[in-house]
């Protein structure tokens, strides 16, 4: 039976549609609208967005398939006052993602964050308190860490070793991108500037293979990870160790590579001879190192295998574990003392993936988000904590209880 139809089965034992709630009705709202409109068993009750003209939109998009009544609302207090099963949080903004996290899990609402941005920021703060309250907290079908999760679930569940795990980056790399510099690129692709320069300045990069890591306990091999130039077949002679001719020092690393987008991969390793003679008799290569890749992930298009999920298996499929990676700050220009940081996508700050270690003391980039720099700040340069007077809202609550687990005792034994 798959899901769908166990889904059906679980809709007539219920006798009540599933009750969805979004915020973010952008880009990848729409697509969440579209999919959700077509989907037996679930109706979408609340759409959230600041932007009226959006919120028509995706109302309008709703009723062509569905007529249940929608509460249209640009406040996430309008949460409040809908009964909701899920909540699905779209805005790709950290500070926002805080917000509604804690509006829905502190009501014992399932909560799936098609924004990995807060996912890379308060992941495992989010976890704990999603488990306290008995509610689901989960990435979303579609974004290319539960995308690599797929793999790395095939991968162990026929016993091969995970060595290194990834996705492959579309766009040109530039660090010191900015929204003004992309502006007829991203009108040609029917983009917000912003979300466009989170892609080519790799922060959106670097978020995602931070969640992926922390979830999984894996780390990366250098800050920054490597971002090698690599096709699928010749993957798997890279992203192993050194010792048999690879870059890595370690296992169980992520990583991403261009010339491979827009899907994800899997170096896989076997000891066995008879599985290595069987890998290579299916033309798999030649082993012992194996990839295994999905070329392609579909975004919000997927939200209907989270959405069923989350109501069936009653568990998330990506919220952190552990916390071995950071995505720091780093300053796109020079700054000023008095400035305003701006958001992820924006003219002066992209973010940098660090391992832990080399992370101490600087400023994670969901946090850098609308803080303002108190010191001069070189372009270029990690922005540290004390640089910077952050904003004092909901986000930076759950960090610094993130801190405190990530302080105490019991996190590391």
């Amino acid at each position: 039976m798959n899901q769908l139809d166990k889904f059906k089965k679980f809709i007539e034992d219920r006798c009540e549609n599933v009750k969805v709630g979004l915020v973010g009705a952008g880009q990848m709202g729409q697509g969440i609208v579209a999919q959700v409109s077509k989907m037996y068993g679930v109706d979408l009750v609340c759409i959230i967005d600041r932007n009226q003209k959006q919120l028509d939109i995706a109302s309008e998009r709703y009723n062509k398939h569905k007529k249940n009544q929608i509460l249209c609302s640009d406040s996430i207090a309008a949460l409040d006052d809908v009964e909701l099963d899920i909540v699905i949080e779209a805005t790709g903004t950290p500070a926002a993602g805080a917000i509604v996290a804690k509006n829905v899990l502190n009501r014992g609402i399932n909560l799936i964050l098609l924004n990995v941005e807060t996912e890379a920021t308060i992941g495992l703060a989010l976890s704990k308190v999603a488990e306290k309250n008995n509610a689901i907290v989960t990435v979303a079908d579609g974004d290319e860490p539960v995308a690599a999760l797929d793999l790395y679930n095939f991968a162990t569940e026929l016993s091969f070793e995970v060595i290194s795990i990834g996705k492959g980056k579309n766009n040109p790399f530039n660090t010191f991108a900015t929204p003004d510099t992309l502006i007829k690129e991203a009108s040609l692709k029917h983009m917000n500037p912003k979300m466009l320069t989170s892609f080519v300045d790799g922060t959106k990069t670097m978020v995602e293979m931070t969640a992926l890591a922390n979830f999984l306990d894996f780390n990366i091999d250098v800050d920054g990870m490597h971002g090698i130039e690599a096709t699928y077949e010749n993957i798997n002679k890279y992203y192993i160790p050194k010792k048999d001719g690879g870059l890595l020092d370690e296992s169980k690393i992520v990583d991403f590579a261009f010339g491979i987008a827009p899907g994800v991969f899997a170096v896989i390793y076997s000891e066995d001879e008879y599985v290595n003679y069987e890998m290579e008799y299916l033309k798999m290569g030649k082993g012992p190192y194996w990839t295994l890749a999905r070329p392609y992930h579909l975004t919000s298009l997927e939200i209907p295998r989270t959405i069923r999920h989350i109501m069936l298996e009653k568990s998330s499929k990506l919220s952190a574990r552990s916390w071995n990676v950071e995505v720091v700050a780093y300053a796109k220009q020079d700054i000023e003392p008095g400035t305003n940081l701006g958001s992820i996508g924006g003219d002066y700050i992209y973010g940098k993936a660090q391992k832990l270690s080399t992370s101490k003391g600087l400023l994670p980039i969901g946090i850098a988000e609308d803080s303002v720099a108190n010191k001069v700040i070189l372009k270029g340069n990690p922005i540290a904590i004390g640089e910077v007077d952050a904003q004092d809202n909901v986000l930076c609550e759950y960090w610094d209880y993130q801190n405190q687990l990530l302080d105490s005792d019991k996190f590391h034994k």
